[in-house]
This record gives structure tokens, C-alpha cells and sequence, in this order.
């Protein structure tokens, strides 16, 4: 914004001395130095910038120009926007159009013209820099969009109306001024937070790169086709153009009445729908009052997270946390809401809420208490002590908790050990409060800002045999995110009673959390019970990286772990599909599901042909079936919805669930719809694969031929499939089978028993032990 004044400026200066055309060379010499200046920004040494795989783009963020048309025309809010800019960009380019003629026919010496143009160009950068850093934040916050929107049309007009009727340079100087003036300070910022409420953020980095670019430029040169049509067919003198803009001016003022209403609409739903970026809102600085008022309605209307939601926004816009709306959320049912509430009008320094404040030292919740004490002492310069020494219906240890946290919060080293002696206190009780004040001081410690030395006691109350406590340390911790305790949080996830606490510290720590969870997940000296429990806990971080870690542990052996981790990124995808880019280890595993599943169909099929027939096209298994093929069918079935979990992740996933529902429903109308449906969605290597076992029109040998070509290899009796699954991974089905031997008395695979590993399950070696004492029983007759 300084370059125009100082260049202006130097330009005036230099046309007293030389001719305007001996500054060419200067403009040529700066753009020379501008070129350097580029070349030795980039020899400069870069740190190096880790390689990540970028998610796939959503499918309804436009990626070209005809999609950005499309997505411009069907969006009411994004189309007055266009028009907006399209109507204010051909007005202006008209007024530059006046001015530049108006002032060359009043200077005819070209020196005299250049130094008006270089003095006007320095005179107007310096008052429209003033006019950003002083005004127009103030009239943002004063007035809002619905007014700044005006200004400049409203200018433009009035200003057009009077070059109209006095066609003087003063007139078209008026004109150009408030054009440099208003146009890239009040306008320009005021244009910027209409892009506030849109999302998501890609859509919006697609849209306003567009409108900035082609609509500004394509506006421009539809105003320079009609000033050739009226200048130089019709005639018309510079003043007279004024009619021509006059309607490029009605269709602006139009469009900002038309925005301005759309904006509030669609500012609502976003807040609403919690899809207004936080991020946007801390980089811009600035809420304007329209949008603070959004917000002020919000809070006053909506539930917990959404005036949680709104909380943050105030706290982020920076400029509102004064709004009366704020001192309503102090009576807020929620313990949350009251401490972000107070928390912001105590920033703000709202001194007016003394007496409520006061009544807060008795708030059930901790967090309160304890603001509620530093607004008191930081506010009106109370003593901690004689506050809280007051008579309270709250118990002695609350009272202490909410102590330790002031002083723990003041930084100083005398507070430091008042609050090290309350605590220990707390912690040291022996009475029959002993569990309450336990769970009270490791609530505090999650409280107490990191790093502290306080916290040290956290790692004992992690452990604490009270479960009560135990869950309020785990809560402690994920507040704090300190890495020594994470490998203490994930192992309570093994733990029932804590498992709900561990999840919630573990979200806590968020993405902090991802690397020591994927090494746990993958580490197969930990108890199965533990690692199960993982995937879920990753699922609830939705990050890219979470996404690509549980991808990466699909391979594992255990198919209930395997199956969980799926369930996991099924759960990631359904709610933000861009987080999951698809990828090798969902295609590779893809694959091996397929190769097991006809591996358990060959089997099904040779020890009993009827199942094997019924397997794959939906029909429920006989209840009379022997022990061993409802089991192999169930396994068929686990297999199955594992393939459609895979495929859900490479492939619209309503479609491939709809799909198999009704493969998996037993009616031959809904089976032949879904076979229909794949044929369409999935890719023709995929299809063919899967259906083959599918289609109910697929006979049994023809299917058992297919399974041959894609496992290698085929089942050629039942004593063979027997075999494969006395040496299964799978514990159930090595004892369905260790049972079906025994009971048909298979002499035959006798000496396969001995590679039994029937150590791994009680239930599996006393099936052992049966089915070793029927062969020898049927040896001896």
C-alpha cells in the first residue's frame, strides 16, 4: 500500500527535472531489481519439506473452469458475489475512464500531466493507508457489512451525479479519490468476510482466485467494450458517461442488497452446522458487528456444542468478547460454557460482573471456581485466601482444588509452594473423603497449565486402585498431553471400567497421540484385548495421518483385529472422505480377502456340497448342518462383510452397502439389483472376482473352478479341508474341526493331531484330548 505514494511521489519530483519519457529506464531498472530480489529469495536455503500423499479431492469441490461455472450458477450466495464484483469492477473502470480523460484535457503540457497524475497517485496512497490502519476496523466493528457494502457504490454515485452536472477536474478528482480511497481499504475488507461463511475452505480457494482473476478482468473489458461504444461511436463526453455508469451503479447497489441479505442466511447455517473455518475467523482479525450479531443469536439459541462452537469464534475474532451476550452464558447449565464465558469477559476486562462472579466461587464445577477466583483477584485485587476462606456449602477439598489452581497459574515461586502443601494435603487424606479429594486433586492437575511440577503426582493417581480417581487422572493427562504418560493411557484401555476415561484423554491428545497408538496397534507382544481396542480410539482423530496409519495396519493376522481396523477407517471415511486417500494397502488387502474367502468356500464345499452350494448367494444355513459347516459359513460371512468394508473405501460406500444388503438378503430381485449396481460401480477386474461367488446363477463346479484360479490351488476331499483347518490360525474352527474328526472317527488324520497347537485355548485342548481318545478307542476295535 506504500509503494503508490512513494512511487507517486518520486514521480512528481523527477517530471520537474526531466521529461516523462526519460523514466521508462527507472521503470525498467525496477523491475531488474525486483527479478533479483525474486532470485535471491529463492537461492535461499529451504528447510525440507516432508513428502506426505495428498487426500483425494471431495467430489463436489470444483477442479476446472467449466465445474467453477456450474458450482458459481447453482450457489445463489457465490453468484451475487460474482455479480457483486462484475458490477463494481466495469463502474470503476468507467471512473478511471473520466478522470484520465477529463485531466488531459485540462493539462496539455505532458510534464504537467504526469506530475498531476504522480502527486494525486502519492496523495491518495498516503490517505487510503491512513484509512486502513485507523478506520476501517473501527467501522467493521461499528456498523458491519450491511453498511460498508454501501459506501462505495453510494459514493460513486453521488460522486458520478455531480461530475454530471459540473464536469470540472474538481469533480472528477472527487470521483478518483474516494475510488483510491475506498476502493482496497473499507470495500476490499468488507468484500473479504463475504467469503467468511463458505465452505469448505477448498471450495472457497477454487471460487475467489477465480472471481479475483477472470470475472475482475472479464468485467473490465466489458466496460472498455461499452466505452467504446459511447465514447467513440456515440459520442459521448466524459461527463456524459456518468449515464452509462449509472447503470453499472443501480446493478451494483442491487446486488449489495441482495448479498448482504444472502450473507446473513447463509452465516447462520454455517454456524448451525458448525462449518465456519476458526482458522479463517483468528487470520482475519476483525468480526464485523453483522457477523457478531450472527454469533450473539447463535449463543443465545443453541445447545452446548454450539455455543461452544460460537465461544470460539468470539475468542478467535479477538475484537468481541465484550458483547453483553456473554454475561446471559454465565447462568449457561453447562460447566463448559460458564468457564469459556467468564474466561472471555475477564479477558475483556468487563469489571461489571463482580457480584455474579462472586456467587460463581460456589460453582460446582472446578474450572469455575477457579476462574471465577482469578477474574476476583486479577479484576478488583481480592486475596485468594480470604475468598475462599469465606463460608461455602462446597467441601474442603473443592475449596483447595480451586487454591492450587490460582496459585499454580500465578508463575510465582512462593504461590508454587502454597500450592505443592495443598495439594499434598489433598492427596495425603486418610478420612472417608479420602477418594473424593483424590479424584478433586487430579482434576486439578488437569487444570494447572504444563509444564508443573505438580504433575509429577499424576503417574501414582494413574495407578490409584480407586477407579474414580484412576478416570479423572486419565482425564488429567489427556488435558496435559504429556508424552511420558501416554504409554500409561493406552494401557488402561485394556482395563473396562477405564476404558470410556482412556478414550477421552486419548482424544485429548489428538494427533500427538498417532505415532505411540500405530506402534501399539502393530506390536504383537501386547495383549490382544489391548490392541483391539486401538483402531476405534484412532478412528476419533480424524487427521490424514490417522487415516494413512490405519491403512497401514490392515495387515495383520488376527482377523477380529483386522476386521476392527477396517470398522475404523469404514468410520473415518463416512465422515470426512478427502482424509483417506484409498491406496495400496487397501487394494493389496482387497485382494488377500478374496483369496481367503474362496480358500473358505473350497473348503465349505468339500466337506459338505449342500452348504458350499447355498454359500454366497444369501440363503441362511440349515440348522440341522453339522457343527463344522456353520462355522466355516459364518467365517464365509465375516469374510465377506470385510470385502464390502474394503470396497467401500475404493468405491462410493452408500453404493457398495446398499449392494450388499441385498446380496446378503436372500431375495433374487434385490440380489439381481445389487449385481447391477456393482456392475456399474466397480472396476471390471473387481467385479469379476467378486460376483463369480455371488451370482445365484453361477453353479457349484463352476464356481470351485474359479476359486482353483484365483487361491492356485484347490480342496480335492473333505480329509484334505480337515487338514487345512486343524492347522488354522483360527482357534474356533481348529476345534470345530479337532471335533469333527473325533466324532466321525477320521483315523486317517491321526497323526495330523500332533501339530495341534492346542495350548493356545482351554476349550481347544480339551477338544484335543476328546477327539484323541475316540482314534485310539476306534483303533483298539
Amino acid at each position: 500500500m506504500l509503494g503508490a505514494p512513494v512511487a507517486g511521489f518520486f514521480t512528481a519530483a523527477a517530471t520537474r527535472h526531466v521529461r516523462p519519457e526519460a523514466l521508462v529506464p527507472v521503470i525498467g531498472l525496477s523491475m531488474m531489481l525486483c527479478a533479483a530480489l525474486i532470485w535471491i529469495l529463492f537461492r535461499q536455503p529451504r528447510p525440507q519439506m516432508v513428502e506426505v500423499s495428498r487426500p483425494r479431492a471431495a467430489p463436489d469441490i470444483p477442479k476446472n473452469f467449466r465445474q467453477i461455472v456450474l458450482h458459481i450458477l447453482r450457489t445463489r450466495f457465490l453468484l451475487l458475489i460474482t455479480a457483486l464484483t462484475a458490477f463494481g469492477c466495469a463502474s470503476t473502470t468507467i471512473i478511471s475512464y473520466q478522470f484520465s480523460i477529463i485531466a488531459k484535457d485540462t493539462f496539455h503540457n505532458k510534464a504537467d500531466l504526469a506530475a498531476f497524475f504522480a502527486l494525486f497517485s502519492g496523495f491518495a496512497g498516503v490517505a487510503a493507508f491512513l484509512l486502513q490502519m485507523v478506520v476501517t476496523g473501527r467501522l467493521l466493528r461499528s456498523f458491519g457489512i450491511r453498511v460498508t457494502l454501501f459506501i462505495l457504490p453510494v459514493v460513486f454515485l453521488a460522486g458520478s451525479t455531480a461530475l454530471l452536472i459540473f464536469p470540472t477536474l474538481i469533480a472528477a478528482c472527487f470521483l478518483k479519490g474516494s475510488h483510491s480511497l475506498l476502493r482496497f481499504t473499507v470495500d476490499k475488507s468488507s468484500t473479504e468476510l463475504l467469503y467468511l461463511p463458505v465452505s469448505p475452505p477448498e471450495i472457497k480457494n477454487q471460487i475467489k482466485p477465480f472471481i479475483d482473476g477472470f470475472v475482475w478482468r472479464a468485467a473490465d473489458g466489458i466496460a472498455g467494450l461499452v466505452l467504446w461504444t459511447f465514447a467513440t461511436g456515440l459520442r459521448f463526453s466524459p461527463a456524459q458517461m456518468s449515464l452509462v455508469n449509472f447503470a453499472f451503479l443501480g446493478g451494483w447497489l442491487a446486488m449489495t442488497y441482495g448479498v448482504r441479505k444472502e450473507y446473513l442466511n447463509v452465516l447462520k447455517k454455517a454456524i448451525e452446522t458448525r462449518t465456519l473455518d476458526p482458522e479463517r475467523v483468528a487470520m482475519g482479525g476483525v468480526l464485523d458487528s453483522t457477523t457478531v450479531e450472527v454469533l450473539a443469536q447463535a449463543l443465545e439459541r443453541g445447545g452446548e456444542q454450539k455455543v461452544l462452537y460460537g465461544l470460539s469464534l468470539f475468542e478467535l475474532g479477538r475484537e468481541a468478547s465484550w458483547h453483553p451476550a456473554l454475561r446471559r452464558l454465565l447462568e449457561h447449565r453447562s460447566a463448559a460454557v460458564r468457564y469459556r464465558a467468564l474466561r472471555l469477559l475477564s479477558d475483556a476486562g468487563d469489571k461489571g460482573i463482580s457480584v455474579q462472579v462472586e456467587k460463581m466461587l460456589r460453582d460446582p464445577a472446578l474450572e469455575v471456581r477457579s476462574e471465577a477466583l482469578n477474574y476476583l483477584v486479577t479484576q478488583t485485587g481480592r486475596d485468594p485466601l480470604v475468598l475462599m476462606s469465606e463460608e461455602t456449602e462446597l467441601p474442603d477439598y473443592a475449596v483447595q482444588g480451586a487454591v492450587v489452581v490460582y496459585l499454580a497459574r500465578s508463575g510465582q515461586a512462593e504461590s508454587f509452594g502454597a500450592a505443592r502443601l495443598i495439594l499434598d494435603s489433598m492427596l495425603e487424606r486418610t478420612d472417608a473423603a479420602r477418594a473424593r479429594a483424590r479424584a478433586e486433586a487430579a482434576r486439578v492437575l488437569g487444570v494447572v497449565p504444563p509444564p508443573s511440577e505438580l504433575h509429577q503426582e499424576l503417574p501414582i493417581l494413574l495407578d490409584d486402585e480407586n477407579p474414580e480417581v484412576a478416570e479423572q487422572a486419565l482425564l488429567a493427562a489427556g488435558k496435559i498431553a504429556a508424552p511420558e504418560y501416554l504409554p500409561k493411557v493406552i494401557e488402561k484401555l485394556a482395563v473396562p471400567r477405564l476404558r470410556g476415561a482412556a478414550r477421552a484423554a486419548l482424544g485429548l491428545y489428538g494427533p500427538r497421540a498417532l505415532a505411540t497408538l500405530h506402534d501399539c496397534l502393530n506390536d504383537d507382544t501386547l495383549p490382544m484385548g489391548l490392541r483391539k481396542q486401538i483402531p476405534e480410539v484412532m478412528a476419533r482423530i480424524p487427521t490424514q495421518e490417522s487415516a494413512a496409519a490405519l491403512a497401514e495396519g490392515l495387515v495383520q493376522s488376527d482377523p477380529g483385529l483386522r476386521y476392527d481396523v477396517l470398522k475404523a477407517l469404514n468410520k473415518l471415511a463416512k465422515v470426512n472422505r478427502p482424509l483417506f486417500g484409498g491406496g495400496e494397502e487397501v487394494s493389496d488387502m482387497l485382494e488377500a480377502e478374496l483369496v481367503g474367502y474362496y480358500r473358505s468356500f473350497q473348503i465349505l464345499a468339500a466337506i459338505d456340497r449342500r452348504a458350499g452350494a447355498a454359500a454366497g448367494t444369501g440363503e441362511e444355513i440349515e440348522d440341522d448342518a453339522p457343527l463344522l459347516s456353520r462355522a466355516v459359513r459364518e467365517r464365509m460371512d465375516r469374510e465377506l462383510e470385510r470385502i464390502f468394508r474394503l470396497l467401500s473405501l475404493l468405491y462410493p460406500g452408500r453404493d457398495i452397502y446398499n449392494s450388499y444388503l441385498g446380496l446378503t438378503s436372500g431375495d433374487a430381485r434385490l440380489q439381481a439389483n445389487s449385481l447391477e449396481v456393482l456392475e456399474h460401480v466397480l472396476k471390471s477386474e473387481h467385479y469379476r472376482r467378486l460376483v463369480s461367488s455371488l451370482d445365484p446363477e453361477v453353479g457349484l463346479s463352476e464356481k470351485l473352478k474359479i476359486a482353483e484360479q484365483i487361491c492356485l490351488t484347490a480342496v480335492g476331499s473333505r480329509a484334505e479341508a480337515l487338514r487345512i483347518l486343524l492347522h488354522s490360525d483360527d482357534l474356533w474352527l481348529c476345534a470345530c474341526a479337532l471335533y469333527t474328526v473325533g466324532k466321525l472317527k477320521l483315523k486317517e488324520l491321526e497323526s495330523d493331531l500332533a501339530g495341534v497347537k492346542r495350548d493356545a485355548d482351554p476349550l481347544l485342548a480339551e477338544t484335543w484330548t476328546w477327539t484323541a481318545e475316540r482314534l485310539k478307542a476306534a483303533a483298539r476295535a
